[in-house]
């Protein structure tokens, strides 16, 4: 828990606050924006509204804002004898690695809650009618396992390349390719690359999205499972990287 501290205490220095706020807040604008101006055609009230909004968040923006977040974990480790001092210490190199996941996921859980909060306000405003699906909360919830998955992963690249930019533009080739492999129903790709579970995940029960999956006890399971899977490999990856390390990086 205390490594944990640290590297949330961290983030103090790179204002994620904005990334945490703007990532939701330019998610739900354009969902909703899009929903007002299509509600002719968008008739199904909440369903159609929140489906719209994560429709965006999934297809890039969520991404971006893990890929963002991640680098901002590791870019005091990169600055003048920080990776050294970490190369030295006496925590394992599994705990390091699991620290920064970690910091990063709670970031991610913050900014997941902002788009949640802003999607439920603008709705209000908006006067949207009938009820708020159930599913759009479950959803939510269940996108965090696949969104920490992003960051094991984008974790590694941030931690490998000193460059902050780098591995986020690479994060967003990913994304862009993940929702590629998608439309094109191409098979088990959402088990391959963690960005197109993580859409697929925001997608459930969408209608914004024509093969959207249903929200089952099942698919809750792969969805966890795969995560996990992903998780664990993005960590061992990281580990044995970060051992074979030297003091010059």
């Amino acid at each position: 828990m205390n490594l944990i501290r640290n590297d949330l205490l961290k983030f103090r220095r790179s204002h994620i606050w904005a990334v945490i706020l703007l990532v939701p807040l330019i998610a739900v604008a354009i969902g909703a924006g899009n929903y007002t101006v299509n509600t002719e055609m968008l008739s199904a009230g909440w369903d159609s509204y929140l489906s719209q909004i994560m429709l965006f968040y999934g297809l890039i923006f969520m991404t971006a804002g893990v890929a963002i977040l991640a680098a901002a974990a590791w870019r005091v480790e990169h600055r003048g004898h920080n990776w050294l001092t970490m190369l030295t210490s006496t925590r394992s190199e599994g705990s390091l690695v699991a620290s920064k996941v970690a910091s990063t996921t709670i970031a991610i859980a913050a900014m997941h809650g902002v788009l949640i909060l802003l999607a439920l306000v603008g709705g209000w405003l908006l006067g949207i009618p009938g009820n708020i699906p159930r599913e759009f909360l479950a959803s939510a919830l269940l996108a965090l396992a696949p969104a920490t998955a992003v960051a094991s992963w984008q974790s590694l690249l941030s931690m490998v390349i000193r460059n902050f930019a780098a591995p986020i533009a690479i994060g967003l080739v990913v994304a862009i390719v993940s929702f590629g492999a998608l439309a094109s129903g191409a098979p088990g790709v959402k088990f391959f690359l963690p960005p197109a579970l993580l859409s697929d995940t925001l997608w459930l029960g969408s209608s914004a999205v024509a093969d959207a999956g249903a929200l089952t006890a099942s698919t809750v399971f792969t969805v966890v499972a795969a995560s996990a899977l992903m998780i664990i490999v993005g960590w061992f990856a990281s580990v044995v990287y970060l051992r074979r390390a030297d003091a010059r990086l």
